[in-house]
């Protein structure tokens, strides 16, 4: 869809099922006489009331509709003169409700009563409440009304509050959406899902209510601001731009606070401490201010601090203010925080953000408590914005290595390895050196890809100046994360135990060393294919008390990102699918919402999880969100997403997607380069195309490649994909030696696969199947299933097949629309041999005989013969039954 589209669009009703189930039921109920729906300004009751109308029409009820307002009120029976006859009074109710009763629509049965929707049903007029209330009691209508909460000062709030409390009147409360279905109303909205950041900022800015959600997104879509690549949506800027609707019932919920200036004062320099506050607001506004939920004011033992309630109410006040007032209140604010002193901690970082901001200075010495107090406070953009503002002149070593840290957790790698070499040359003694170096190799491994010599050499330009046990037994560290960038697994265990032999003192610093030593321990662990003894490592570095350094803002976020991440990739390696997922969302949707850096090095290894558990879906919708992240800057993951993406979209045979990813992923790749990911990718997408040969030939050899480099975890991930891609002839042999190698579960269930798959053996494959399930692998699951009833099937075995079937079944709905080859060709009568099942994949796309002959080194005459006897086999007339005898069908009864 387009930008315009999704601005224009009528927003769906999203979230609120069981609010309309409700309706449906109370207004089939005849002891029912009303439904009111109660909710805050912006939670979507008219939307809600709309639909409900919908629901009742449908069902054959007559409905109308009255719209009551402030104006209307003040007219006796102002909101209801449409529905009236013309020759009624206000005076005289007996007139006014026999008038009414006989205007009313007809019902064309006895359930079908009339529906009166009157929206905003607190502000009635006296009249007209008391003839809604008359024709409420007598059953002429079903009243659905909304009603805002905390309406307590309008001409109906009080009928209304004794009508809700009737039994004969059900009642919902609207409250704010949560932040899914806040991400699936966008979905809609949009066509295609949000970034996860995305969706929790736009989620956090509207409070989850649906109204200025909606008007968030039409004035980002109008900015382009809120932009989409293809497959995902996300908000490229840090502002916030409002349309004229939501400023202006922004400002109308500030006007009815009273005086704007002293609101402004919070909106610059909250959260402030409250003996600041009752400055600028005398005692009775505040307490007014935090009844009408404009102001919170929070206690944290001796301190009592004042903000804004509403993240919109400080962007519609910063919008307008001048530059001048936005100075001046910042200064005052920080000449009154001067004359108090700082008494805790905290109060430092904040005054050196608070001045950075209003003169583009820097307190000497105070940049990094800067740094943390913005970073807490605004979010890591805005701390690396104040860094970026320092002026160049004043760029010290402290300035240059967080803002180094800051552009690399952005993103921007190349700017990022600039300013720390800059860093790195003004570091003035070794904790300096050692903490840029640490930056610096992190950077060239995670974010440049770039772990050869280039990094080497800076390490070994640093170990000069590196002369405290400590700092040597880091260097051996740093060189770990060297050789695990370039793939030497065993070198990186080797130095890891180096470090954990260096003897280096037992202090802070230390322990955050070997949680780091755990990490890249657990990480090349799982790479040689030991996975069970990876689990513990990352399970033991997740469990380990980290020390945050004083001096390094982001290291808390950074670590236990890394953490969550490992062990998400270590327990996938494990075969323990549904514990990786679990623990994944878990992670993500307990803590601060990461910045894009941190995101996506968790959204890579829950995207793996995913699409090794058969949730695709799920898996590329991750994929996209590290593809969306990394695209501007090509950082290392850039491609291993989009072949992984490829992957996913190919396995459900959606070659469009997948064809489209492989092109840009191979586009993106350096020359030359073929790493085992790549190789997945392609061989998937050809196995969507219908060119199983080929992608068998790719996974051939990409499971080579990955045996020479070491990368059993991947090699044997080939192996078994290779397997089910109708090649476990050629896998069970190497599957069976890595079993006998390393005898962890998930090794020994996938030989024992290839050897069942090879050996035709239903029952075994039945078998593998549950185990499989149990561990959360439910692609591998379906696929083993249905192999096994396409077997039990060629034996005549029918009734156990169709219990196969339905096994499988069970196991697909859970796949999120998988449609891989073994899937569209198991479930025949007949099974295809390995050629017939390429050439039947192929036809079913549209590919010429002439063509099949060219890329299967064949005549076109041996592929006529073959498309007669898959004819034949699968009992149809020719090329224009095969698309649908290749799709799955349901289980049989």
């Amino acid at each position: 869809m387009t930008e315009n589209q999704g601005c224009d669009a009528t927003w769906p009703l999203a979230g609120r099922g069981t609010e309309l189930r409700r309706f449906a039921a109370a207004l089939g109920d005849t002891s029912v006489g009303a439904f009111l729906v109660f909710g805050p300004p912006g939670a979507g009751r008219s939307r809600l009331a709309a639909e409900c109308r919908r629901v009742a029409a449908d069902a054959g009820h007559p409905v109308s509709v009255a719209r009551a307002t402030d104006a209307a009120a003040r007219v006796p029976l102002g909101a209801l003169a449409h529905l009236l006859p013309p020759d009624v009074s206000p005076t005289r109710p007996a007139q006014l409700y026999a008038g009414a009763s006989a205007h009313l629509p007809r019902p064309a049965g006895a359930d079908r009563r009339p529906v009166l929707c009157v929206d905003d049903l607190h502000l009635l007029d006296t009249a007209s409440t008391v003839l809604v209330r008359q024709l409420l009691d007598a059953g002429r209508v079903f009243v659905l009304g909304t009603v805002r909460s905390e309406a307590h000062d309008t001409p109906g709030a009080a009928a209304t509050a004794v009508m809700a409390e009737q039994d004969a009147v059900r009642r919902v409360d609207l409250g704010p959406l949560d932040e899914a279905r806040t991400a699936a109303l966008l979905r809609d909205v949009l066509g295609s899902p949000v970034t996860a950041r995305t969706a929790g900022r736009l989620h956090r800015l509207s409070g989850g209510m649906p109204l200025p959600l909606r008007e968030l997104v039409r004035a980002a879509l109008a900015r382009s601001t809120l932009t989409s690549d293809g497959t995902v949506w996300d908000l490229t800027s840090p502002d916030v731009p409002l349309t004229p609707l939501l400023e202006g019932r922004l400002r109308a919920q500030l006007r009815a606070g009273g005086p704007i200036r002293p609101l402004e004062v919070l909106a610059v320099c909250g959260p402030c401490p409250l003996a600041y506050a009752r400055e600028h607001i005398d005692h009775e506004q505040l307490t007014a201010l935090e009844r009408a939920g404009l102001v919170t004011v929070t206690r944290s033992g001796r301190r009592t601090t004042v903000r804004l309630a509403q993240p919109l109410h400080t962007v519609v006040l910063q919008h307008s203010l001048p530059e001048v007032r936005n100075r001046r209140l910042l200064l005052h604010y920080l000449a009154w925080n001067e004359e108090r002193g700082s008494r805790r901690s905290g109060d430092q970082g904040m005054r050196a953000a608070l001045t950075l901001r209003a003169t583009g200075h820097s307190l000497p010495g105070a940049t990094t408590e800067a740094v943390r107090y913005a970073a807490d406070q605004e979010g890591l953009d805005r701390a690396r914005r104040l860094l970026e503002s320092v002026p160049h002149t004043q760029r010290d070593h402290e300035v240059l290595h967080l803002l180094g840290q800051a552009l690399f957790r952005a993103g921007d790698c190349t700017r990022a390895e600039r300013a720390l070499a800059r860093a790195a040359a003004l570091a003035a003694d070794e904790r300096e050196v050692r903490a840029t170096l640490a930056a610096r190799v992190h950077n060239f491994v995670y974010g440049l890809g770039d772990a050869t010599d280039r990094c080497r050499a800076v390490i070994e330009e640093c170990r000069p100046r590196v002369t405290t046990a400590l700092g040597r037994a880091e260097l051996s560290l740093l060189r770990g994360t060297a050789a695990f960038g370039a793939g030497e697994f065993r070198r990186t265990l080797d130095l890891c135990a180096a470090f954990e032999r260096s003897g280096a003192p037992l202090e802070p610093a230390t322990v955050r060393l070997e949680v780091r030593a755990r990490l890249l321990e657990a990480q090349s662990l799982a790479c040689l294919g030991r996975a069970d003894e990876a689990v513990a490592v990352a399970h033991a570095a997740a469990g380990s008390p980290l020390p945050v350094p004083v001096r390094d803002p982001y290291a808390e976020l950074t670590a236990a990102v890394a953490r969550d991440a490992v062990l998400v990739d270590a327990l996938t390696a494990a075969g323990r699918i549904a514990e990786a997922l679990a623990y994944g969302t878990r992670t993500r949707d307990g803590r601060h919402p990461c910045h894009p850096y941190e995101s996506r090095w968790l959204a890579m290894a829950r995207g793996r999880a995913a699409l090794a558990g058969g949730r695709l879906d799920q898996a590329r919708l991750l994929f996209a969100e590290v593809v969306r992240a990394t695209r501007a800057q090509r950082a290392a993951l850039f491609t291993e997403a989009l072949f992984l993406q490829a992957a996913a979209a190919a396995q459900q045979g959606d070659l469009d997607a997948a064809s489209t990813a492989l092109e840009e992923a191979c586009r993106a790749s350096p020359a030359g380069s073929a790493a085992p990911d790549h190789a997945f990718g392609a061989a998937w997408t050809a196995a969507c195309r219908g060119e199983v040969g080929r992608a068998r030939h790719l996974l051939g050899a990409a499971a080579e490649q990955a045996r020479q480099l070491g990368h059993t975890w991947r090699e044997s991930a080939l192996l078994t994909d290779l397997t089910r891609l109708g090649g476990a002839a050629a896998a069970a042999p190497r599957l069976s030696e890595i079993a006998a190698d390393l005898p962890e579960p998930a090794h020994l269930d996938r030989s024992e696969l290839a050897r069942a798959w090879r050996d035709g053996d239903p029952d075994r494959l039945l078998e593998l199947a549950d185990r499989f399930h149990t561990c959360g692998a439910e692609l591998l699951a379906a696929e083993a299933a249905s192999t096994a009833a396409a077997s039990l099937r060629t034996q005549g075995r029918e009734r156990r097949a169709q219990a196969a079937s339905r096994t499988a079944s069970a196991f697909l709905d859970r796949c999120q629309g998988a449609l891989t080859p073994v899937l569209r060709v198991a479930h025949t009568a007949t099974r295809l041999s390995e050629r017939e099942t390429e050439i039947a994949l192929l036809a079913s796309r549209g590919v010429s005989n002439k063509q099949m002959g060219v890329d299967l080194h064949i005549s076109p005459r041996t592929v006529e013969n073959h498309l007669n006897r898959i004819y034949h086999k699968l009992g149809i007339d020719g090329r224009k039954d095969l698309a649908a005898a290749l799709r799955p069908a349901g289980p049989a009864p």
